[in-house]
């Protein structure tokens, strides 16, 4: 299984984004079931709806009902996360002593696929690469 991290989720999903193409050509090829978490959904929803990413944000109704549809086209499974989640952020902190901040947002989601199993996410933020217990998959 492979884990799809907001960016990629956005790049899927805005015709606009600079790497749209090579991301749906990514998506096509892909054999592997895929999953993402409910925080990459939050941050999706909080991107498409901003005007000062998008010129012409969506509404949060169209937005909700662009990220069900491509979930449900793609049958991307949304990840559940351990309750106390935030507990686990203290061995974090042992292996990345300067965790802090809006990393926080990454480190849940890294700890959601921890606790899922999920060894695999494709991204394009180079921040993930602190997790040990990930693999980075490049589109």
């Amino acid at each position: 299984m492979i884990a799809l991290d907001t960016n990629i989720i956005l790049h899927l999903l805005v015709r606009s984004q600079k790497e749209h193409e090579r991301a749906r050509q990514w998506l096509t090829g892909v054999k592997a079931p895929l999953a993402t978490t409910g925080t990459n959904i939050a941050e999706g929803l909080r991107l498409l709806t901003h005007p000062r990413v998008f010129p012409s944000p969506l509404t949060l109704a169209d937005a909700v009902g662009l990220l069900e549809n491509f979930l449900n086209e793609f049958q991307v499974l949304t990840l559940e996360e351990k309750e106390d989640w935030w507990l686990d952020l203290r061995e974090l902190l042992r292996a990345i002593p300067t965790l802090r901040g809006n990393e926080v947002f990454d480190a849940r989601i890294a700890l959601c696929l921890r606790y899922n199993g999920i060894k695999k996410l494709c991204t394009m933020d180079a921040n993930f690469q602190k997790y040990p217990f990930l693999e980075i998959v490049r589109i």
